[in-house]
């Protein structure tokens, strides 16, 4: 499913995912710790979807961070 936005709610939700272990762990974060938490994700995983999706969230806050 795509918003006005053309993001996709697998998009929020692996962003939601990287977002929840510092959250979970009561971590403050930035950005940037979270580009870096998706590609520990990304590293991880052998499924190229979720890789791809993994790519496409850190280009999203790699955007919006400049």
């Amino acid at each position: 499913m795509r918003d006005d936005n053309g993001l996709t709610s697998d998009l929020y939700a692996i962003i939601g995912q990287a977002v929840a272990e510092f959250i979970r762990e009561e971590r403050s974060f930035k950005a940037h710790d979270i580009s870096l938490s998706l590609h520990a994700i990304k590293s991880k995983s052998k499924d190229e979807e979720l890789r791809h999706l993994c790519d496409a969230a850190m280009r999203l806050l790699a955007d919006l961070m400049h």
